[in-house]
């Protein structure tokens, strides 16, 4: 009886390992990479996100850079014609 109560804890142990392994496998038809490849890409976009918030902050000091800079060459024109 001994040897049949041992066995019968490794099956269980064994079933409990495949429960397991079954729970958290991934879906059917999925590569294991799938969801490690859309976590990727998920943050890929997050970057391009915060990127493209800073293009359009960079843009606007440029711009503002710019006027600044017409400003300051319409204030030069006159001194410069006169010399």
């Amino acid at each position: 009886m001994g040897q049949v109560n041992q066995l019968e804890i490794q099956f269980a142990r064994a079933l409990d390992r495949l429960r397991e392994a079954i729970a958290t496998r991934a879906p059917a038809g999925e590569a294991p990479e799938a969801e490690q490849l859309r976590q990727r890409v998920a943050s890929l976009e997050n970057d391009k996100a915060k990127l493209l918030e800073e293009l359009v902050s960079i843009r606007a000091k440029r711009d503002k850079d710019v006027a600044a800079l017409d400003q300051l060459i319409s204030q030069l024109k006159p001194l410069i014609e006169e010399a």
